[in-house]
């Protein structure tokens, strides 16, 4: 698309009458903001996003204590707790908070289940992008080019559902990536907000570039995270040097994905960003900790299949047990219960690597954790697939002790799992088992 039909899209996209426009993508809730002396900036600055005609904003006004927003570990809790009620009662896609700082808004983004464990990128919420309090006080003289960021900002971090968001999605932050790359007007804002602008561009490049990373695409986002490393004297906080190297460990962990190479310098570049990031993203962040180990968890038992460095399978295990205090039953279940089954298979491996029956009797447990989430009644062929992993571990202990008491207990898990396949008439799960019997009937008969 040639660069002036693309900028001519956006700002069309941006401040098309809303009759232009089919039903909003985006549902947006902005946050009454804290800031001195009743600015109201925050029904400004919704009043702004309105004229987007794919979002549909709602302002949220309900007076309540933020305290929480000035980042401390020790209210974290409240922060992500008060977001989720509201974007429940709101029904939102994405909350937008302010917080006043210095003559500066601060703004940071909360999307529901923000830090449950799955595929693809995730964003914390420490992840702040500071604007100058001015924008907000006097709205017409609002940085266009700033616009353009924070609404690729709002569209890279909200999870695409339906088939609009998916098709838009890509294309909207392919096109605002090339407008402001092209963009060499005088900036209207000062190089201290530099950091927080570079830092949040790359998320938005990676978000758009994931699913078939390139060379030049790791360099360009690479680049934006270091140089906003770089300007880090600008930084009103620590937790932000760490937000931006779990930007970047995510950079490596996505391109290793894609590779696969054992061995492969994005494994190790990933692991090492990580690192980092949990030095200050600690535990007085606990999710943005727990979700760090639990990445630190899957790299690190790679990196053993890749080296058999043994250290690094016990490493994999420390971390999921660190993601594991976060991911608790009563708050993460989903979370928990895919910690518990990846604990199980870990264990697994350290105890026959290590030829331990105790790391063998804790990998166990965590399987028979798992089903307290993947229920019999509920879940029959996943409940009968632990079985199975149950009764493989008994398997191997009774080879590694010769004890037939290990074996009789195989046999029992696998006649389990065996009983529901057949009652589901799953023919290849069935055969498959019946394999397995026969490997321990070869032993104890």
């Amino acid at each position: 698309m040639p660069l002036n039909n693309c900028m001519e899209n956006i700002r069309r996209f941006l401040f098309a009458d809303k009759k232009e426009s089919a039903q909003a993508l985006y549902r947006i809730t902005v946050v009454a903001f804290e800031d001195k002396c009743n600015l109201n900036c925050g029904r400004r600055f919704a009043d702004i996003l309105q004229k987007n005609p794919l979002f549909d904003v709602n302002f949220f006004s309900e007076t309540f204590p933020k305290g929480f927003l000035n980042l401390q570990g020790r209210n974290f809790f409240d922060f992500i707790d008060r977001g989720n009620q509201i974007l429940s009662s709101t029904h939102s896609d994405i909350l937008i908070w302010g917080y006043e700082d210095n003559a500066k808004i601060r703004l940071n983004f909360q999307i529901s289940d923000q830090y449950n464990i799955g595929e693809g990128l995730s964003y914390s919420l420490l992840d702040s992008l500071y604007v100058p309090l001015n924008f907000f006080t006097s709205p017409e003289t609002f940085s266009e080019s700033l616009l353009l960021l924070i609404c690729a900002i709002i569209i890279a971090t909200i999870p695409p559902v339906t088939n609009d968001q998916k098709n838009h999605r890509d294309a909207i932050l392919c096109d605002i990536i090339k407008l402001l790359a092209a963009d060499t007007s005088p900036k209207e804002i000062s190089r201290e907000f530099m950091p927080y602008i570079m830092n949040m561009l790359g998320k938005i490049y990676l978000s758009k570039a994931q699913k078939n990373l390139n060379d030049n695409d790791i360099e360009i986002i690479s680049n934006l995270f270091e140089g906003a490393l770089k300007n880090k004297q600008f930084m009103r906080m620590p937790i932000y040097y760490g937000c931006i190297y779990n930007n970047l460990a995510q950079l490596y962990e996505t391109a290793y994905r894609q590779t696969q190479i054992d061995g492969s310098i994005y494994l190790r570049e990933a692991i090492s960003f990580y690192q980092e990031a949990h030095k200050y993203l600690n535990k007085n962040y606990p999710y943005d900790y727990g979700l760090t180990a639990y990445r630190l968890a899957l790299l690190y038992f790679d990196f053993w299949k890749y080296t058999t460095d043994l250290q690094a399978l016990r490493d994999a295990v420390t971390q999921l047990r660190e993601a594991e205090k976060v991911y608790s039953y009563a708050q993460f279940p989903q979370s928990w219960c895919r910690v518990q089954g990846l604990l199980g298979y870990y264990l697994t491996s350290l105890g026959m690597t290590t030829s331990s029956n105790e790391i063998m009797q804790l990998a166990i447990n965590s399987y028979h954790n798992q089903q307290k989430i993947l229920e019999q009644r509920i879940y029959p062929i996943e409940w009968s697939e632990i079985q199975e992993e149950i009764g493989n571990i008994y398997y191997l202990l009774g080879k590694l002790n010769d004890d037939d008491n290990f074996m009789i207990e195989a046999r029992n898990y696998f006649n389990s799992a065996l009983e529901v396949y057949q009652q589901l008439k799953a023919k290849d799960k069935v055969s498959e088992t019946k394999r397995r019997l026969d490997k321990v009937h070869n032993y104890i008969d």
